[in-house]
């Protein structure tokens, strides 16, 4: 039984450094890449909720200009009610714009002519909030909010 085990060989101490320096270069390899995947996984929130205040102003716009509102008593209808509203998966008072200025419109010379075309504004998930820009071609624009 004896000279059984003593026939057994192990690893030696250069395979296993060997593998542990594949394991390492692997390693090097993948985690930035995951990192990068779980920051644009967080960053779709953002995106998703952008998405939503934009249909949300150009609805409101609409809506303002039908009741006879000009275009800054519009714009001030968008900013209350997307303030106000509470988006699938954030809480109230989620989403905040610095002034009216952030909404942009195009369009003709009237308010009816015109459309919002581009939203910028605080959306924060999380309890972490971001500047989040988005145009009516769909296109996100999420950026750290700078401390002033």
């Amino acid at each position: 039984m004896f000279k059984k085990l003593k026939n057994k060989k192990g690893f030696t101490l250069i395979e296993i450094i060997v593998v542990i320096v594949i394991l390492a270069v692997l390693m090097a390899v993948a985690v930035p890449s995951v990192m990068s995947y779980m920051n644009e996984g967080k960053n779709a929130k953002y995106q998703s909720v952008a998405r939503a205040v934009l249909i949300d102003a150009q609805t409101q716009y609409a809506k303002a200009v039908a009741d006879g509102k000009d275009e800054a008593a519009a714009k001030t209808a968008i900013k209350t009610y997307v303030e106000g509203k509470t988006y699938t998966g954030l809480v109230a008072k989620a989403v905040t714009f610095e002034d009216t200025n952030a909404i942009e419109l195009s369009g003709g010379t009237d308010a009816a002519e015109k459309d919002v075309t581009k939203v910028t504004c605080t959306i924060t998930v999380d309890g972490n909030p971001k500047k989040v820009t988005i145009d009516t071609n769909k296109k996100v624009t999420v950026s750290e909010v700078k401390n002033s």
